[in-house]
């Protein structure tokens, strides 16, 4: 009897430090991946996490394969491997769930809404982990990590009109407040940005400007390219919809002279919005060509904006009296993703197409019009409802 303990209390032990070695080898891994993250020595990060992941399930540590899987898909992300951020992002969110880890499950869901969206998912399977991170911060209570919930779900909600506008400002307002007091203010110019748009979308234009002005400020002061081209086009909407197009013309030139400086992403989405400008200063030609070229750019990878400047093609199209140009660009919005074009585009591509539809068959245009006036009741644009409005009246 007293030889069976001793086995057994010898087995107990030896089992122990096996496991203990396997802890510590797979947290010794987990170290160096995240040393290898910050080095962006992604495939090498990669591999540490996926030798960690397998030594914590032969253990059962469920933490450790949570943790595993986050930095496997994080990495896969930034790798531009998003089949794999998605594979990894779920099976760990997953057990998140389960176990009610919410500072990991906040962290992995952040890798998810962005695989999903670059992946091709559907706006509602993106927009489902926006829902859940905000429950999931309310258990955190992290006024950072809400910051950031709280600016991507208003962001997201007001392309999509998913929430009314009013509810959606409350939301980046939170954020707004936040970074405000956090050192440089941080992320400040971009929640400044956001409710410069969702001001504008509600026509309360004083206070879109207001912000419009500070989120230009901010950007400045930071000495952010990216921030100073978006914050200017930004706020040269609100006023060329005053038609201010005299206090717009400085905005745009230093938007102008920055995008010039790189042939990126920020160049073309700058010429979208500046394609908007050119037209209101009698520039049709070099508008167009402008903009044509901005969506040849950015067709692959940013369908907000290439939406956005299809739009606008399709009314100048339109202005110009070229049906056919403006029915291919109507074409186009027959996409899949569309809760992913801004509610403006969508609405500019309907005024087109009721425009287009009205000579032939004056009811399907006011339908048309009336369903997307219906939407917009939901959101609150009530920008975007009056040129509906003021188109429908004049049929």
């Amino acid at each position: 009897m007293k030889q069976l303990l001793f086995f057994t209390l010898l087995y107990l032990t030896l089992t122990s430090c096996v496991e203990n070695s396997k802890v510590n080898k797979a947290n010794g891994l987990i170290e160096n991946a995240y040393k290898a993250i910050e080095t962006n020595e992604f495939p090498i990060a990669i591999d540490f996490a996926k030798n960690a992941l397998e030594l914590y399930k032969g253990i059962s540590d469920t933490i450790g394969i949570i943790e595993s899987n986050y930095i496997i898909a994080r990495t896969s992300a930034l790798s531009g491997d998003f089949d794999n951020a998605v594979l990894y992002g779920e099976a760990g969110s997953d057990l998140c769930k389960n176990i009610e880890n919410y500072p990991l499950e906040y962290k992995l869901n952040n890798i998810l809404s962005w695989a999903y969206f670059t992946f091709g998912k559907s706006f509602d399977e993106s927009f489902e982990h926006n829902i859940r991170q905000l429950f999931v911060v309310e258990k955190l209570g992290d006024d950072n990590a809400k910051a950031m919930v709280y600016n991507n779900y208003g962001y997201d909600a007001t392309v999509s009109g998913t929430l009314p506008l009013k509810k959606a400002i409350e939301y980046m307002k939170f954020a707004n407040d936040y970074y405000a007091k956090t050192e440089k203010n941080n992320g400040r110019w971009n929640t400044l940005m956001n409710l410069t748009w969702q001001h504008r979308l509600i026509n309360d234009l004083e206070a879109s400007e207001k912000y419009g002005r500070l989120a230009v400020q901010q950007a400045e002061i930071d000495k952010d390219r990216h921030a100073i081209i978006e914050s200017n086009s930004n706020l040269g909407e609100t006023l060329l919809i005053q038609n201010k197009i005299e206090e717009a013309k400085p905005l745009y030139e230093r938007g102008l002279y920055l995008s010039k400086q790189k042939d990126d992403r920020d160049k073309y989405v700058f010429d979208v919005y500046y394609s908007k400008y050119l037209w209101e200063t009698d520039k049709s030609s070099e508008a167009i060509s402008l903009l044509k070229n901005a969506i040849d750019f950015l067709e692959n990878d940013e369908i907000f904006y290439e939406m956005l400047g299809r739009a606008f093609l399709a009314e100048f199209y339109l202005l110009k009296g070229q049906l056919d140009k403006v029915e291919e660009q109507l074409i186009k919005f027959k996409n899949p993703r569309a809760n992913y074009f801004s509610q403006e585009a969508k609405v500019i591509a309907c005024l087109a197409e009721a425009k287009i539809t009205v000579t032939k068959d004056k009811e399907k245009a006011l339908n048309i019009l009336n369903s997307k006036l219906q939407e917009l009741d939901k959101s609150g644009a009530e920008l975007l409802k009056k040129r509906l409005l003021r188109m429908r009246d004049q049929m």
